[in-house]
Parts: structure tokens; C-alpha cells; sequence
């Protein structure tokens, strides 16, 4: 199904129901609905044509789903950008994409207006908020002038709907073109995985630019024909406040955040919540203890997703769930329709059997159709109808899915392969450690050698030797770090994961460290 027909058989059935929640606002079903028209009306008297692009650079808000909704539905394309990006970054994108408008906030409007002359496709720009730069169409005069009716426009379920550029860590980010049906049949699944439904209310504070608020929260919600909750922003302090307030019963999280609640002080949790899933991913043996004991949260499931494909596996809410797993492959509700199948390979492409490491690779009809203007990593990325992750993984006897790292965080030490989140796990069961990052630095040998950049909880104190001991105790020799660095804090991204790449360009980064060699020689790693 695609996505007009998608929302508008939500909206027949519930037009009166609130479908979003946003500060002090409260919108129906219809309103909702009405309000995407209206954009969509906008979008054509502004020559926007199916196919086309359009780069939407906004926070949370309910501006960031009426364009996306309104592109959806004349069978345009919505090209999102994460919000901490800079010109270039920015620019990259918008020409790459070959997109013909920018739908921005008054925050980010001059890098839009910076970019008019470096991309010759670029047609218009949109502010949200009111402006009085020359040259920039106000968004507000759509929802003054257009209908709130549309016209009939053919559309497919494979269809562009989106192209969603991955993270540039290892070169320029690629373009993940995804179809209007992975948006549909991912929110459908993510209800199964969920277990939500139309009395649920799911919160958001993870950013509607990437694919966890879009395909699940967002996409869920109406699938369950469920009601969102969109904070513009996480915050740990307002979170407990923010879950009452507005009544959530499901929410998601990253690792970060689960980690950060879990660490937060005891007065600001609120026992008279109504939460009762919580999803994320990865989710530590202690703060699922955490979650499920002090905050009494019913069901705590971790899952599997990328942005080629975004349900991949999770722990089965009516089933056995298992901490350090990501559980079974993803399913649907319809029985008739196969989803999320997946095996581990080795480098040949052969299939491994249980309790071997080896790369995961996907079939799923919510799939990517494959890179923009990127015939070679399709290619490279997309083999005989797979999808190679670039994760390595391995199975359980019981074909429980259990993740190892990601290829490029794989360290290479005297001839091993180490996790960097391995080695990261072992330090965050410290007791004194809130946070770490394990990184690949060069050897004077070849090859790598292990950095541990550890953010201390606080008022807690521990030595660089302490460290190295507790990994000594809990690693095997070849795993435990040489270079140990404290920090104040880690390079974030706007989802709160760590940036390792922007960890590794710091010049000053061994020097700065503990070089453990000595003493580790003296403890016999």
C-alpha cells in the first residue's frame, strides 16, 4: 500500500481521534490529514512534479511530517538532513540529491540561503517560522491559501518515497532510496514488535531525520492507528514529566539515552507512568534490569534495524527475550507476507552455522532499492537480492541473533579480531565508569592498537591502572586496552551516539592518553 492510501484509510476510520500530540497542541486524525493536503496543494502550485526532490532541514515538529505526508502523496520525494549539519555538509546533500526545494526553520534558513547558488537544481526554499528574507516562500501561506482536498495522482507502492543519506564516516554519505511501501509495511510491523495498538500513545524525542521516529514511531502510530507524542528534543530531566503529562504507553531509545535515565537521580523518576514497551537498541543486561525493575516497565525489547533496511530482528515481545540479543528476524502480521530473513556469512558468502561470527546479510521487502546515483555500492552493498550489512553477527542454536560489531569498528591486533563493543560493555559494567569509547589507533608494529575514552559517573574516581585491571579480569589479554584516555564527555551525535570518527581525528589523542604498556608488561597482558 502506498502511503496516501495508507493514511487515509487510518483517517476514515478515526477522524475525530487525536493522532498528534505537540507541546500544547492536540491534532486529529483529520486536521492531521487535512493539513498534508494542504501541503501537497502547495507543493504543486509550486511546480513540484512526482519524482522530484525536496530537502527538508527541521527539528521536531509537525511542519516536518505535513511536508514529508504532503510530498508523500503527490509521489515526490522527501530528502531529510540532520540539523546539526553545516554548509558543506548540507550541500552536499542538497546536490547530490538534485533537490528542487529546502523546507527549513528560521534557525537553519542561512545555510539554505548559502546554498542557492552552489545547487543549480534548486528552485525555492521554505521557512516554517516567519521571515522576512527576501526570496523565501513562508510555509504558513500554504495552510491559508490551499485546499484541503486533493486531487487524484497516481502512485505506486514502489515508488520513490524517500532518500535518506547515511553517515559520511568513511567517505561521502550514500543515498538510501527507499519505496513508498517499506514506509507502510515497516509501521506495520513495528506494531507486531511493539505490541501497540489504538488505545497506545508512542513517544518521540529521537529526530523525525532519521529512521527510528520515522518508520517506527511515526509510522507505527498510525499503523496501529495509535496516537504520537513528538518532543522536539530528548531531555533527561523532562522526560518523566513529559511521559505523564502526556499519557505515553511506548517509547524508543537509543543506547545512549537508555543509558543516561538509568544514571539520572531517583527524584526525577515518576512511578504513575503509563509506559509499558520501551524499544531500543542495544539494551545492556543493567539497564534492562533497570527498566524493567525501578522504572516497572512491562516489556523491554531490544531490536535491529539500519537505514537500508529498517526491521531487521528484535526480541519477541510474546516470546522469550534474551539480553545481549537482537533477537528473531523481524515478522509482519500478515501471515502470507514473508519479511525479514537473514543469515551469517563468511567472506566467500558461504553460510556459517551456530555460535559462528560472520557477516549478517538481509532479504526483506522493506529493502532499500539501492544508493542514488551509486550503481557501484548498490552493487557492492545489494549481491543476489541480499543485503550485505557491513555487521558481524552470529546465531544462537535457537537462532537467536547476537551482534558482534560493526566491520569498520573490528580491531586487528597480532593477528585478532577485536570487538570495540565488546571492550566497551566490559567497561561500562564498571561501577565507577558512565561512559566509554574503544577505538583503533596505529601500532608501531602495524596493524591496530586498542584506546579506551572513558567518561567517569560523578564524583567517582579510578586510575588508569584500575582499568587495566578490571579488563584483565573480565577480557582475554590480546583484547585489553594500551592507551587509556579520561574525558569530561564523548563527541555526540545529534542522536546522542557516540562520533567515534570524530574521536580518531583528534591530533592530540595518544598523547593525551595512558600509555598502559609498561605496566600492562608488568602484569603479564
Amino acid at each position: 500500500m502506498n502511503i496516501r492510501e495508507f493514511i487515509e484509510s487510518k483517517v476514515e476510520k478515526n477522524p475525530d481521534k487525536p493522532f498528534l500530540y505537540f507541546e500544547d497542541k492536540v491534532i486529529s486524525y483529520e486536521a492531521f490529514d487535512q493539513k498534508i493536503n494542504q501541503a501537497a496543494n502547495g507543493f504543486l502550485e509550486m511546480g513540484v512534479n512526482k519524482g522530484e526532490r525536496v530537502c527538508l532541514m527541521l527539528p521536531n515538529r509537525p511542519e516536518f511530517l505535513y511536508g514529508w505526508f504532503g510530498l508523500a502523496k503527490i509521489g515526490a520525494v522527501m530528502v531529510p538532513i540532520n540539523t546539526a549539519f553545516k554548509e558543506n555538509e548540507a550541500g552536499y546533500i542538497v546536490h547530490h540529491s538534485e533537490s528542487v526545494g529546502i523546507i527549513a526553520d528560521a534557525n537553519l534558513l542561512p545555510i539554505a540561503r548559502a546554498l542557492k547558488g552552489r545547487c543549480p537544481k534548486l528552485k525555492w526554499i521554505c521557512c516554517v517560522d516567519q521571515t522576512s528574507a527576501e526570496g523565501i516562500f513562508p510555509f504558513a501561506q500554504i495552510f491559508q491559501r490551499m485546499e484541503k482536498a486533493l486531487k487524484p495522482i497516481r502512485i505506486r507502492d514502489e515508488d520513490m518515497a524517500q532518500i535518506i543519506y547515511t553517515s559520511g564516516t568513511t567517505g561521502f554519505p550514500k543515498g538510501a532510496i527507499h519505496g513508498q511501501k517499506d514506509f507502510t509495511l515497516t509501521g506495520e510491523a513495528f506494531t507486531l514488535c511493539a505490541g501497540i495498538g489504538p488505545e497506545d500513545r508512542l513517544l518521540t524525542n529521537l529526530p523525525l531525520f532519521h529512521v527510528n521516529a520515522e518508520y517506527y514511531s511515526t509510522m507505527g502510530a498510525l499503523a496501529a492507528e495509535a496516537s504520537l507524542i513528538l518532543i522536539p528534543r530528548f531531555s533527561a530531566t523532562l522526560f518523566w514529566d513529559q511521559a505523564i503529562y502526556y499519557g505515553a504507553t511506548e517509547f524508543n531509545f537509543i543506547g545512549a539515552i537508555g543509558r543516561i535515565l538509568c544514571t539520572r537521580p531517583e527524584e526525577e523518576f515518576r512511578p504513575g507512568h503509563q509506559i509499558k514497551t520501551a524499544y531500543g537498541a542495544p539494551v545492556t543486561p543493567d539497564v534492562y534490569e533497570t527498566f524493567t525493575q525501578r522504572f516497572r516497565i512491562q516489556h523491554v525489547i531490544e531490536g535491529y534495524g539500519l537505514t537500508e533496511v529498517p526491521r531487521v530482528s528484535q526480541n519477541p515481545i510474546d516470546g522469550v527475550i534474551k539480553t545481549k540479543s537482537m533477537g528473531l528476524p523481524a515478522r509482519h502480521p500478515s501471515p502470507n507476507l514473508k519479511f525479514a530473513e537473514v543469515k551469517i556469512v563468511d567472506e566467500q558468502g558461504k553460510e556459517l552455522g551456530p555460535g559462528e561470527a560472520g557477516e549478517l546479510i538481509v532479504r526483506s521487502p522493506v529493502m532499500m532499492q539501492g544508493y542514488f546515483k551509486d550503481e557501484e555500492k548498490t552493487q557492492e552493498t545489494i549481491r543476489d537480492g541480499w543485503l550485505y550489512t557491513g555487521d558481524y553477527a552470529f546465531k544462537g542454536e535457537d537462532d537467536y541473533l547476537y551482534f558482534v560489531d560493526r566491520k569498520k569498528d573490528i580491531i586487528r591486533r597480532k593477528g585478532e579480531n577485536i570487538s570495540a563493543t565488546e571492550v566497551e560493555f566490559v567497561l561500562q559494567a564498571n561501577e565507577k565508569i558512565f561512559e566509554a569509547a574503544v577505538i583503533a589507533v596505529p601500532s608501531e608494529l602495524g596493524e591496530d592498537e586498542v584506546l579506551a575514552a572513558i567518561v567517569l559517573k560523578e564524583n567517582q574516581t579510578i586510575t588508569p591502572e584500575e582499568v587495566i585491571a578490571w579488563c584483565q579480569d573480565h577480557l582475554a589479554n590480546f583484547k585489553v586496552p594500551r592507551y587509556v584516555q579520561f574525558r569530561s564527555s564523548l563527541p555526540k551525535t545529534p542522536t546522542e551516539r557516540v562520533a567515534k570518527y570524530v574521536l580518531k581525528q583528534e591530533a592530540d589523542l595518544i598523547p593525551s592518553s595512558h600509555d598502559m604498556m609498561f605496566y600492562k608488561k608488568r602484569i603479564g597482558v
